[in-house]
């Protein structure tokens, strides 16, 4: 049975193996930065929401605040006036309120925690981001001045090859002289 096992783990990395050399990294590198940069627009995205959820919860305490206002003074006057029945019916009103404006507050406050806390992942990850894109840069200037490097010696060679003679570059110097010179007598 251990045979068998090792048997599988060689054939297993062996595979790995040649995925490896299959593999362009420049192309794996391109394509993580792709993610990365997919990932952060999904973030921004869902930081969006966040913020549109905590603005409408804003919105609605406001809306609360006022409502309990208009109550209390209501309230006051029945009491001014000896209107039990009508201040029972507004306490009634107003206490569930005090309720769900309490409950809103502190759904704000957690909607701007979890807001503040995605603003820092989003920033870090940012940061990470720019950190890879720029050793991607240099990778791939690396990697083509590499490429160039092992160009530019066949190059030469061949540059070498068809040299030009001294005789060569003689003859090409008397001529342009002449076509100058008769240049110039035109």
């Amino acid at each position: 049975m251990a045979i068998l096992t090792r048997i599988f783990r060689l054939f297993k990395a062996d595979i790995h193996g040649v995925m490896d050399q299959i593999e362009d990294q420049g192309l794996l590198l391109k394509q993580h930065l792709r993610d990365m940069e997919e990932s952060l627009v999904h973030k921004e995205a869902k930081l969006k929401q966040i913020c549109f959820a905590r603005d409408q919860a804003r919105q609605d305490y406001e809306k609360g605040t006022k409502e309990s206002n208009n109550l209390e003074r209501d309230l006051e006057v029945a009491i001014k006036k000896d209107r039990d029945d009508i201040a029972r019916m507004l306490i009634k009103k107003l206490k569930p309120l005090t309720r769900i404006q309490s409950d809103r507050c502190s759904h704000i406050d957690r909607l701007n925690h979890e807001i503040e806390q995605f603003k820092e992942n989003i920033e870090q990850q940012r940061l990470q981001y720019e950190q890879l894109r720029q050793q991607a840069t240099d990778f791939f200037h690396r990697t083509e001045k590499q490429k160039w490097d092992h160009t530019w010696p066949a190059m030469q060679a061949g540059f070498g090859v068809h040299g030009l003679s001294e005789e060569e570059v003689e003859l090409e110097l008397l001529q342009r002289k002449e076509a100058l010179k008769g240049g110039a007598a035109s």
